[in-house]
């Protein structure tokens, strides 16, 4: 169905592979449409009630691909603030998509979760890392993230430290973080992951779905949506600083 996601429904859960595995799943302009994608099926489909997200090959999800991403890609003419906005305003519209998907998601995390690819897993409702990934944002010194989440998930102390200095962290770390929900050895993330969606899909659909968006106001509520708008339009006036 898809060129760079192996996509399949099994158990009640859609399980969405990227894969461009010897790019460690970096995010390409066709990943990115494709993504878009596969989440419209999990979501029309009935038999899926829960999505897994995960990577194929040693990665996760290494960020955006440098060399085909819309996001990193400057336009012919270079940056100006039109092009720079309405680019963020696509980025942001993914990010929500993820984030308000009526559906609960489940990242299962190896290898590297680095910049755009940690920010896959925090978007996701629960995130289950291996033990030895990585994850982190090394390239975010002096920028502005395009993501809210991370003072609201993490706490400003960790979300600063970890945004300023650019170190990125083991899974094992990222429980004690914040920025995960639980880390297991490598040999147990599948079955820990299954473990944790056939739980997930046992509930009546639309009372899940009616629990997660209640959840998902409640931060709302507080400013995290206006929260998205706001650093994507602090993310777009930074490009203008870099020509």
């Amino acid at each position: 169905m898809f060129e760079t996601i192996d996509y399949r429904v099994a158990h009640g859960a859609a399980h969405v592979v990227l894969n461009r595995p010897d790019r460690h799943n970096a995010l390409s302009g066709q990943l990115l449409v494709d993504l878009d994608a596969a989440l419209d099926a999990a979501e029309d489909d009935d038999a899926v009630r829960a999505v897994i997200l995960r990577g194929a090959g040693p990665s996760f999800c290494s960020g955006f691909d440098r060399d085909d991403s819309p996001y990193l890609t400057p336009p012919s003419g270079g940056w100006t603030m039109g092009v720079a906005l309405d680019r963020l305003d696509v980025i942001e519209d993914r990010w929500l998509r993820l984030w308000r998907f009526p559906k609960p998601t489940v990242a299962q995390v190896h290898g590297h979760a680095i910049a755009a690819g940690c920010y896959l897993q925090l978007l996701c409702d629960i995130a289950v890392a291996a033990d030895d990934a990585r994850l982190g944002h090394p390239v975010s010194r002096g920028g502005v993230s395009s993501l809210p989440l991370w003072q609201v998930l993490l706490g400003a102390r960790t979300a600063r430290y970890l945004l300023m200095t650019g170190r990125t962290v083991s899974g094992r770390e990222a429980v004690d973080l914040g920025l995960v929900t639980m880390a297991v050895p490598a040999d147990a993330l599948e079955e820990t992951v299954a473990g944790i969606v056939a739980d997930l899909v046992v509930p009546d659909p639309a009372a899940m779905r009616l629990q997660k968006a209640n959840l998902t106001t409640d931060l709302e509520l507080l400013g995290v949506g206006a929260m998205f708008r706001y650093h994507g339009q602090l993310n777009a006036m930074s490009r203008l600083e870099r020509r």
